[in-house]
This record gives C-alpha cells, structure tokens and sequence, in this order.
C-alpha cells in the first residue's frame, strides 16, 4: 500500500475487522473440537479449525501492519529542500 487513499484503507480495515471475526469464529471452533470426543471428524474439525485459525490471524496481522505503516507515511513531513549556505 503505497498510498493510502480513503477506499482501499476503509476497504483494508473492513478485511482486519472480516479477518478478526474470522479468527475468534476459528478459535472457538476449536476449543469446541478440543472439547469433543475423539474421532477422525473431531481429528479434522481440530486440524481445520487450527489452520483457519492460524492464517487468518497472520493475515489480520499483515493487513494491520501495513495500516499502520501507511499511517505513519502520511504523518511524516515532507523531505528537507536544499540549504542555503551563509
């Protein structure tokens, strides 16, 4: 994201906020597989359930580090004109 506009940065935070919900949806997916009685689905829901959970917050963590570097790219002044010499 080299510069940031209003839509993709709203479009970028709407994905962090999907991804999130993504996240919290796969961990209590989860715990409800820890929780069940062994089986090869319960063995397959634990393994699903962990990936998903797994990638969407690397991915959530991507959107929000370039968020935040996008940010501080706006902040920072502009580069220093030539000094004059006295």
């Amino acid at each position: 994201m080299a510069h940031l506009t209003a839509a993709p940065a709203r479009r970028a935070r709407r994905s962090f906020w999907a991804l999130v919900l993504v996240a919290v949806l796969a961990a209590g997916s989860l715990t409800a597989a820890l929780t069940a009685e062994a089986s090869p689905a319960t063995g397959l829901r634990v393994g699903l359930s962990g990936i998903v959970l797994i990638a969407s917050v690397a991915l959530a963590t991507r959107v929000m580090l370039a968020l935040d570097r996008a940010h501080r790219r706006q902040r920072q002044p502009g580069p220093p004109g030539p000094r004059r010499l006295q």
